[in-house]
């Protein structure tokens, strides 16, 4: 039985899919609710997508024709497939994605390797490390992160600033230096530089003209909270990466030990222990940590608080990290790759016979779960030599 026609189907909120090409998630969402003459926020989506790549995923939006929804013309979006619901897409509502990949240029004694490790990674799994686009060109990302976490507050703004387009940084820096050394009368009129700053700092400079505060940690709470738990976010997945590196070191990756936490069958994560052995296809937990998150015992313990140490973090502080109250959670240090499947793709026209090859690559990976570091590991294989 086919989907209902959006017209047909119940629910104020319409879901539809967008395709686009080279856009991050947010920047699509926003493009759409501007073009609807709506607030950024009225368009929800379940998670983000790359942002360099051609993408398809469902969006939402409630109260809106959808023969206008539709016939929106939007730069490196496509609109399609609208259906009505009884609520909004949530973000976190998203079971997994698959991808399609197309390698060219591949030497053809790196076939068989290529297929070698991708059936592999089918069969052991993938580590679970974040994709180095998880913290931003050149770890700008996690620089704004270390600087929302431990100060000073001027450096966060200022990096908030520099992340902006080019021809908003220097409005933003000017932002900087009113909030942390201006007068009285520039605080007052920060506002008049609203037009020309990044969206995050907007809030931020119509609190200064507000309260002309002398004190630019008052303006942290200004900044939007989700820009701020995007980047607390950031160095979460740092800390996590840490773990798994050190583990990858050690060979104890997919190594369930005395004191690792593991998923239990009540969907909990539980300690393991001679006592109390991991059920069967459990795999080691990483943190994701949040001031008062549970870590692991015994010597994966100590590997999570050496990780922890390193970034001048503990189980217990700092407390609420950026005016944040995070909860903490666990992530698994591998995950499966269901389907993998290479294909070996016709030769372009005039190509010499036994050249370099052109290969689709699909699989498809849990969300939250990083497509580059598929990659990263078929290029290993290419650089393997045995």
């Amino acid at each position: 039985m086919g989907e209902p026609a959006a017209e047909e189907a119940d629910g104020t909120h319409i879901w539809f899919t967008v395709e686009k090409r080279d856009v991050s998630t947010p920047a699509a969402a926003r493009r759409i609710a501007k073009a609807l003459g709506r607030r950024g926020g009225d368009v929800s989506f379940a998670g983000r997508k790359d942002a360099v790549a051609m993408t398809r995923q469902r969006m939402s939006v409630e109260h809106v024709d959808v023969k206008q929804l539709m016939a929106l013309e939007i730069e490196g979006l496509s609109l399609s497939a609208p259906r009505r619901h009884r609520r909004k897409l949530r973000t976190g509502e998203l079971l997994g994605n698959r991808f399609e990949l197309v390698l060219r240029g591949v030497s053809p004694a790196h076939v068989a390797r290529l297929q070698a490790r991708l059936a592999g990674l089918g069969v052991d799994g993938l580590p679970n490390l974040y994709g180095e686009q998880r913290f931003g060109p050149n770890l700008e990302g996690l620089e704004a992160a270390r600087r929302l976490v431990f100060g000073p507050p001027a450096a966060y703004l200022e990096a908030l600033a520099r992340a902006g387009r080019p021809d908003q940084v220097e409005p933003g820096l000017e932002l900087v230096r009113r909030a942390a050394s201006g007068t009285s009368g520039e605080r007052r009129r920060a506002d008049e530089l609203c037009a020309d700053l990044p969206l995050d700092l907007v809030p931020v400079a119509k609190q200064l003209a507000r309260r002309r505060t002398e004190d630019v940690s008052e303006l942290l709470a200004a900044v939007p909270k989700s820009s701020r738990a995007f980047h607390l976010a950031i160095l979460q997945a740092w800390v996590f990466n840490d773990v798994l590196h050190r583990r990858l070191r050690e060979g104890t990756s997919a190594v369930v030990q005395a004191g690792d936490l593991v998923l239990r069958e009540d969907g909990r994560h539980g300690y393991t222990s001679p006592e109390r052995p991991a059920p069967d296809g459990a795999v080691p937990s990483g943190p994701m940590w949040a001031p008062g998150l549970r870590l692991a015992e015994g010597a994966p313990g100590e590997v999570e608080r050496a990780a922890l140490r390193a970034e001048g973090l503990t189980p217990e502080g700092p407390e609420q990290p950026g005016g944040l109250s995070p909860r903490g959670s666990r992530r698994d240090l591998r995950v499966a790759v269901s389907s993998p499947s290479l294909e070996e793709g016709a030769a372009p026209e005039g190509a010499a016979a036994g050249g370099a090859r052109t290969l689709r690559v699909g699989f498809s990976l849990p969300s939250g779960t990083y497509a580059t570091v598929v990659l990263d590991q078929l290029r290993a294989a290419c650089l393997d030599p045995g």
